[in-house]
């Protein structure tokens, strides 16, 4: 087997590769988008601190013989942000160790335009692309947390109810063929478990060692419900949070505007304030100048 065929990307087979040289070079141009909960705890500890595989080192003696792979969705509605975590145009898919040491590294783009086409979320698509690396490579518990979470705010957004997010998403990959059960479940947030589940889960974790009382085992399941809803709860209050800062923005915003006019209004007070006096002229007779309030007209009246 060749060089390249071993090196050939999986996602050959289901995403469409762009190979239009002048779409290529054009994008070489741009620099890749790395979302902001991809931190740095999600990265390879060894490769960061030098321990590992040294990828500028053998960029430079063995070659970029493994593209990083890149997604690309040219209507993507948030492809100008650089905070959305639902940004996938220019993301990167598989190479974020290789981008950071060596951005020049050479890239291979994927054209996730023809999903929408097919009434398929590309979103979607994108984490299921990312996930079969994130999850079968020696990817850190943080890096894929970011992943499963990512998957189930989405979920959400979609109408999914929260505690039903992981068990959605363990359905989803299993189709996909992702990774097993445990291994997802193991990186979803509590927030994202059904919490019956979770409360067998966390009996039968002690039944089997035969160190727990009935009493004990009902204690258990009945915090670890409790837990669920804490987590739930807590996601609620953090959405109403947003909400209410939204809604104190425009308020405040309203306010300026009423200040604004109130003032203007006393603008025109003291106007009022300084005509209404006596004008005595050179014959000696006296005026009384006064505002008319209905047609804003000066009125002279002998005094």
């Amino acid at each position: 087997m060749s060089n390249e065929q071993e090196m050939k990307s999986p996602l050959h087979a289901k995403y469409k590769i762009i190979n239009d040289k002048k779409i290529i070079d054009d994008l070489n141009k741009l620099p890749l988008y790395v979302a902001p909960n991809e931190t740095e705890e999600t990265y390879d500890k060894d490769i960061l601190s030098g321990k590992g595989h040294d990828l500028k080192k053998s960029s430079e003696e063995v070659g970029q013989l493994r593209p990083i792979e890149v997604a690309v969705w040219f209507d993507d509605p948030n492809k100008d942000s650089d905070r959305s975590t639902d940004r996938i145009h220019l993301r990167i898919i598989n190479g974020r160790h290789r981008y950071k040491f060596v951005p020049e590294w050479r890239r291979e783009y994927y054209d996730f335009s023809e999903f929408v086409k097919q009434k398929i979320n590309p979103v979607e698509e994108y984490y299921y692309a990312k996930g079969h690396f994130d999850m079968q490579k020696k990817a850190s518990k943080s890096e894929r947390a970011v992943w499963a979470k990512d998957m189930c705010e989405m979920f959400m957004r979609e109408g999914t109810p929260p505690h039903e997010c992981c068990k959605k998403l363990v359905e989803k990959c299993k189709q996909q063929g992702i990774s097993n059960e445990n291994s997802i479940r193991e990186v979803c947030s509590a927030e994202f478990k059904d919490k019956e589940m979770m409360s067998r889960k966390m009996g039968k974790t002690f039944e089997s060692k035969g160190k727990d009382t009935v009493e004990v085992k009902k204690m258990k399941k009945v915090a670890g419900e409790k837990f669920v809803d804490m987590q739930s709860m807590k996601l609620k209050l953090e959405t109403e949070n947003t909400q209410y800062q939204k809604e104190i923005i425009g308020l405040q915003e309203d306010n300026k505007k009423v200040q604004s006019v109130s003032e203007d209004l006393q603008q025109q007070l003291r106007l009022v304030a300084n005509i209404g006096q006596e004008l005595v002229c050179k014959c000696g007779h006296k005026s009384k100048l006064t505002v008319d309030a209905s047609s804003g007209k000066v009125l002279v009246k002998k005094a």
